[in-house]
């Protein structure tokens, strides 16, 4: 017994708008202008070089296959939900996408806050190398903190730079290094400098401050500077001895803007230094005494002042998680030898003191002894405590501010990731300026008619990433309503090769344009095709830029470039060229020789390199205090790699170059680092970044120092002080990288022979690691994608020949964990290694020097078909590569022996391993993704409605409103037994009896027997052509929703005739209709008063039970659902003029009461009720599943893994397994849940969209019907055992009916008879047969009876050759 309903209801979602910011062009600057000394020199970022990961979480209790599982939590109901994926900006309403998708137009998202890296800094403040106990527990919880919330993502970094070595000198100002160094670091202000440079690295990390402070500020720091004005009132009240003081180490500095007297830097010699110290102190002194209160605490500070400033007093938030850590067994210094010095640094450390505790909560102030070890042990304690609180609130901000929320509406979460990297590398682009003098053209093409692509070349570091940022940002200017599509090859994994970025681009256009989702085979000419295709259909302004497109490792040609564009599309393709001419590109490669020969020579730009007027403006255009040497305006290549270096070099002072080129500067780089740090220390450090895959992340850094034996001394030291001092050249993006190809293929030949070494190392220290990280309970973890992206790189570099047949490539466990972790395109470049020549070995399919061994073969092409479903949930590895097995074995003779690939089958089979496989093999083909592109648009081959009959699970019925068809399919066999033709417009049907089937066609409900293929009666009387509704009271009897809406029929299906009515009173319109499954109870929704009520009626008592409604509420009927007895049902209700998300009511039917209410975060899409485990399940927007506790009315769990409301719920017969999808297809996956643990059984996703889906009991079978596809596709469910899930005999060879029936295509032809002047002819819709002849002239008492009911206005009337009664009347 069934009901037949309303569909769910839709919800606009508003697009707020935030306008973006542009910024200039290049200009050159008004020489006439004085310059700001704070602004930093303008350096263009080169390209990046290296991939960037993606962290892979899965919240699950996962087992050996990988099942995403459910969350449990209690009260779900009232926690947010996730963010969107970027803030509003200004979108137009030409496009109208929902909010989580406004990436996808492409604009600058400025006003947004970057998102932070997954780095937590427990960043350490200190006077001084004491409170060395405390220092050593906090070095010793990292690990452990580390270890706590790995499973997360997130790295745990100390970073204490006040270790021994930096307080080792034997002078209070440090003046065996006065003149070393960066200009801000000389004087004594190394440690300070490096300390700032330190807070500034981390800023786009989590930092919380470690203060150690007591009862000193350590040594004080002389003023680097101190202004014109401020210098000369101190001259005029010091005495004589002061006087001298200060002008002897005081000295003007005219350059800098405002103009100021800077602390000389002079060599000191060693025998001089005790006696410059004590001058020194005497010129501090005289400060202390001639400066003012306000002066001095401008101007007098020591190192951690200035960390306190900087971090703790100067953001709420670092003081919000600041420790602040005393000892109590520091003693202060006796007034009686206090100096005027002393003083002020009292008076100093009391205002920071209480600064401090303005600032800090008492909570976070930690003052306890460490002298006895139970003392360390309740330190330890309190401070993991504390520190562990900031932490999780950490990570529960960066969850709420930057997690892609799981709901994208069926957009792959890898290109939001794509699109969110993209837009902050701009962001840091921006940050640069180039020679941009091409910027005009380029914005004529865009705004032009020009139908071909624009290709910009220049050479190596000329700045073409910068000038795409540059576009980016300036685009929506020249182009208001232009939707963006930016790539920067080799920035994330897909933007690695041309197939990765087609992918993206082309799922990007494809939402933009509100194309139908299309599932393509994973290669180029798919894509190309798709591409093309879109392109085409585009109706508004599109702009595509690939940046550096010839660095992917997979360019050879332009077969995927659209050569001929429509007008409202361009294409931007940033080249490198070792020359400037045109001509010579013929010469370069071959992807450049197919781009001169395809494209006009018009539409080639050449990025120059500055003009001398630019480079001189450049190279001044920086800080006032740092003067590039006349001759440094005479260099040749002016590029801005060439800048940004030149400008390094003199940060660190050095200004003596014997060559300006670009190899000879970066060699110098190198020189400068081996002479500060060591060789040995630089070689091993530069050679495990340049060989990692990805960059390196800091802690594995410092991991790797602390292992190597060579190295001496405080690793933390080394490593900060290097990270400053390189600081400009390095890409701290998450991943530690050196910045610029250029300075990488400088490193890697400068140590070729020790790159072999970093392999083995960086192998053996990721080898070690775990695969996936848990939490303490084991419920939750995160795969370590560090190690699934790193480690099979370096197996390759170190033992090539062993790599085709290594774990990496063999093991389906690793496989499967891998392309969870980091996609399919990663698991495809390790393919790709085995292929590549050595110098190459990086990736590609089209770069083949051998053919590749068999098994490999056949992943690659498993994976380029099942592409977007593993990248979608890797859990359906297992089922969709049996499946793939079984068909090449099928057409594949050569791989029937093949060793690795049975062992797959083997495994499989016999694995523990809980999968959906699907049983119609045959028809699963690789053509099936093709095919959508073609009729994606079009339902007329496929079905719209599937249902279980009544008499045995093993058979469904299909139904087809276009081709006006029904069929009975046996599940099992995925074969029709039945097929009815001719069924006039069938919408919905409803099973009675073993084989009777009730079909709403047009109007009317029509019995037909499915068994004999025979119309039984039709109903009287005619639906509400909106409302249709109807629903199953018993086997004689249904109820259905008159013409009218007013009352409800209940007919009776023997005679056709109307047995009685309800109705609720006058003038009462209903809009639903809802039948429990034992036909006893009636529940409708009624849209005239207000607020809308729920009716209950009895249908055996036949009589009104209950009129329920709550104040100023309406119930939203077309999302209800009922128990089997009807003993309860739940509706989702909206409170009236109120915007808050709409919510869930049960009502119990047994005395009309209101039994529950739940409010979940975000409206509620889809609702089901499951009497046998006394639960209600509802379907949120954001796309996760809530599964309510009737009984106790808590939040059992939430269930995570759809990313696009989940519109479909639909439970198996018994009411024990759950499944999910989305009706729109936004979402193409169905997923399988265990109701009474939230467990996730399986995933599936087909190649097309689901038109309509149904399931027997305990989910042991699924029925799928797809988008214009004729055969319906049948999945069986498979436990960890290799067996059916419930065990019993699968019977293949079970009867519907009559045997003789069994095949049988019956057509249920539909006459007509038309009026024409004043007779009467009968036509037919199809040719007419003999019997139907014989019928129509022998059937004069129908005849007679058709013209009694002929209304005069009608011009024909439609009757079925089996009808005793006539149908219906159809008026024009």
């Amino acid at each position: 017994m069934g009901n037949y309903c309303s569909s769910s209801q839709k919800k606009d979602k508003d697009n707020a708008s935030e306008k973006s910011e542009d910024s200039p062009a290049y200009h050159l600057a008004d020489k006439s202008q004085q310059q700001d000394e704070s602004k930093p020199p303008p350096l263009a970022q080169p390209e990046p070089e290296i991939n960037s990961d993606i962290n892979g979480i899965i919240k699950a209790n996962d087992v050996c296959g990988g099942r995403l599982n459910s969350t449990n939590q209690s009260g779900d109901s009232i926690s947010p939900s996730p963010i969107c994926i970027s803030a509003p900006v200004d979108i137009s309403s030409l496009l109208n996408l929902p909010q989580n998708l406004t990436a996808l137009y492409g604009r600058p998202t400025v006003s947004r806050r970057t998102e932070k890296d997954k780095k937590i800094v427990l960043y350490v403040l200190a006077a001084d190398d004491s409170y060395q106990v405390e220092r050593g527990i906090l070095h010793n919880l990292q690990s452990s903190l580390q270890e706590n919330y790995r499973y997360k993502g997130f790295e745990i970094h100390v970073s204490d730079i006040h270790v021994s070595e930096n307080y080792s000198k034997t002078n209070t100002y440090d003046l065996n290094n006065w003149v070393d160094g960066p200009l801000e670091a000389q004087c004594g202000h190394h440690l300070a400098a490096n300390c700032l440079a330190e807070i500034t690295r981390h800023s786009d990390s989590y930092v919380i401050p470690i203060l150690f402070l007591n009862t000193t500020l350590g040594d004080p720091l002389l003023p680097l500077t101190i202004e014109s004005q401020d210098f000369a009132n101190a001259i005029s009240t010091a005495d004589n001895c002061g006087k001298l003081l200060l002008e002897k180490w005081f000295v003007l500095d005219e350059k800098s803007q405002p103009s100021c007297y800077r602390l000389k830097s002079i060599k000191v010699e060693k025998e001089n230094i005790a006696a410059i110290d004590e001058e020194l102190n005497s010129l501090m002194l005289c400060l202390v005494e001639i400066f003012t209160k306000e002066l001095r605490d401008s101007y007098l500070t020591t190192v951690v002042e200035q960390e306190i400033n900087n971090t703790v007093l100067m953001s709420q938030e670092l003081a919000k998680r600041c420790i602040w850590i005393q000892n109590m067994s520091s003693q202060t210094k006796s007034e009686e030898n206090m100096t005027a010095t002393d003083v002020e640094m009292n008076r100093r450390l009391s205002n920071i003191h209480n600064d401090l505790k303005t600032q800090l909560a008492e909570k976070h102030i930690l003052k306890m002894p460490v002298a006895s070890q139970q003392q360390q042990e309740q330190f330890q304690l309190a401070l993991e405590t504390a520190l562990s609180f900031e932490i999780d609130a950490i990570v529960d901000e960066h969850t709420s501010k930057f997690q892609i929320p799981h709901c994208t509406f069926g957009v792959e979460r890898r290109l939001f990731i794509e699109l969110e990297e993209t837009n902050r590398h701009s962001q840091i682009l921006n940050q640069n300026c180039a020679n941009f003098s091409v910027i005009e053209n380029i914005k004529n093409y865009l705004t032009g008619n020009s139908s071909s692509p624009l290709i910009v070349y220049g050479k190596n570091g000329s700045g073409k990433s910068v000038l795409s940022a540059k576009i980016a940002q300036s685009i929506h200017t020249w182009i208001p309503e232009c939707s963006f599509v930016l790539r920067y090859a080799n920035l994330t994994p897909t933007s690695s090769d041309i197939t990765s970025i087609l992918s993206t681009i082309t799922e990007q256009i494809s939402v933009l344009l509100k194309d139908s989702p299309i599932e393509c085979i994973h290669t180029q000419q798919s894509y190309s095709k798709l591409l093309n295709r879109l392109i085409q259909k585009a109706k508004h302004q599109i702009v595509i830029l690939i940046d550096s497109v010839d660095k992917l490792h997979d360019i050879r040609d332009i077969d995927w470039l659209p050569t001929t564009l429509v007008n409202n599309v361009k294409i931007i393709l940033t080249v490198t060229s070792t020359s400037s001419n045109l001509d010579d590109l013929e010469l370069s490669t071959p992807f450049l020789k197919a781009l001169k020969i395809n494209i006009s020579a018009q539409n080639f730009l050449f990025l120059s390199s500055f003009t001398q007027e630019q480079w001189e403006d450049v190279l001044d255009n920086g800080s006032g205090a740092i003067q590039l040497p006349e001759a440094w305006k005479k260099a040749d290549e002016k590029t801005p790699i060439q800048a940004k270096i030149l400008w390094w070099l003199a940060w660190l002072g050095q200004r003596k170059l014997e060559n300006l080129s670009i190899s000879y500067i970066s060699e110098k780089v190198f020189e400068i680092l081996e002479n500060e740090f060591g060789v040995t220390f630089v070689k091993y450090l530069i050679t495990l970044i340049t060989a990692s895959r990805d960059g390196l992340l800091e802690t594995e850094i410092i991991e790797m120092l602390k292992s190597c034996k060579y190295i001496e001394g405080s690793i933390i030291r080394l490593w900060t002080k290097f990270s400053w001092m390189m600081g400009p050249l390095l890409l701290h993006n998450k991943n530690i990288k050196i910045m610029d190809t250029v300075i990488i293929m400088v490193a890697e030949k400068r140590y070729e022979s020790d790159m072999e070494c970093a392999h083995k190392i960086l192998h053996d220290y990721f080898v070690k690691q775990p695969n996936i990280y848990y939490d303490k309970k084991q419920k939750t973890k995160c795969y370590n994608t560090r190690k699934f992206l790193e480690l099979p790189y370096h197996s390759y570099k170190i033992d090539k020949k062993e790599f085709e047949t290594s774990q990496y490539l063999t093991n389906l466990e690793w496989i499967h964990d891998k392309i969870n972790s980091t996609g399919c395109v990663q698991f495809l470049f390790d393919i790709y290694l085995v292929s590549l020549p050595i110098k190459h070995a990086q990736l590609s399919p089209s770069s083949y020097v051998q053919k590749l061994e068999d098994h490999l073969e056949f992943l690659i092409k498993f994976i380029q078909i099942h592409f977007k479903s593993l990248n979608y949930d890797a859990q359906q590895l297992y089922s969709l590569l049996s499946t793939f097995i079984k068909v090449q074995l099928t057409n594949q003779n050569e791989i029937e022996n093949n060793t690795i690939i049975n062992k797959w089958k083997k495994a499989i089979e016999e694995g523990n391993i809980m999968r959906i496989e699907r049983l119609n093999i045959d028809d699963n083909n690789s053509n099936e993704a093709e095919s959508t592109i073609e009729d994606c648009e079009s339902n007329k081959n496929g079905y719209d409605f599937l249902i279980n009959t009544n008499k045995d699970e093993k058979f469904v019925v299909s139904l087809s409103t276009d081709r006006e068809e029904i069929c009975v399919w046996n599940v099992l066999k995925c074969t029709k037994v039945r097929t009815f033709k001719q069924v006039p417009s069938p919408t919905s049907v409803c099973p009675v009896g073993d084989y009777d089937l009730a079909v709403l066609c047009k109007r009317e409900i029509r019995i037909i027997d499915l068994n004999e293929g025979k119309f039984k009666v039709t109903l009287k009387g005619v639906m509400n052509q909106k409302m249709p509704y109807f629903g199953l009271h018993d086997s004689q009897h249904l109820v259905c929703l008159s013409r009218n809406r007013m009352y409800v029929n209940l007919m009776n299906m023997e005679s056709g005739d109307c047995v009685t009515t309800f109705k609720a009173g006058e003038d009462r319109f209903l809009n639903s209709l809802l039948v429990s499954g034992d036909g006893r109870i009636l529940v409708c929704g009624d849209e005239t008063q207000k607020p809308f009520p729920l009716l209950v009626w009895h249908l055996t008592q036949r009589k009104l039970l209950y009129d329920l409604r709550i104040p100023h509420h309406d119930f939203i009927t077309s999302l209800s659902a009922i128990t089997y007895e009807g003993s309860y049902v739940c509706v989702v209700a909206k409170e009236l003029n109120e915007p808050a998300p709409n919510f869930i009511v049960v009502y119990d039917l047994q005395s009309g009461t209101l039994f529950k209410k739940w409010k979940p975060s975000c409206n509620t899409v889809s609702l089901a009720i499951s009497q046998a485990n006394t639960c209600v399940i509802a379907g949120l927007e954001d796309a996760r599943i809530l599964i309510w506790d009737l009984v106790t009315g808590n939040c059992r769990c939430s269930l995570i893994g759809h990313n696009a409301p989940v519109t479909l719920l639909k439970l198996d017969p018994l009411g024990k397994v759950l499944l999910s999808g989305d009706n729109e297809g936004r979402d193409r996956s169905i997923r399988l849940w265990e109701l009474s643990s939230g467990t996730s059984l399986s995933v599936y996703t087909p190649p097309k969209q689901i038109t309509a889906c149904e399931l027997t009991s305990n989910g042991k079978f699924i029925t799928l019907a797809l988008k214009n596809t004729q055969k319906l596709v049948t999945l069986q469910l498979i436990n960890g055992s290799g067996e059916n899930a419930i065990n019993e005999t699968n019977d293949e060879n079970a009867i519907f009916g009559e045997k003789e029936n069994d095949g049988k295509v019956f057509n249920l032809d539909i006459y007509v008879i038309v009026k024409q002047s004043k007779k009467y002819c009968y036509q037919s819709a199809s040719p007419v047969e003999q019997p139907v002849a014989q019928y129509l002239s022998e059937s004069k008492n129908n005849i007679e009876r058709v013209k009694m009911e002929f209304s005069e206005r009608a011009p024909y009337f439609v009757f079925g050759v089996h009808d005793i009664h006539p149908c219906h009347i159809e008026y024009p």
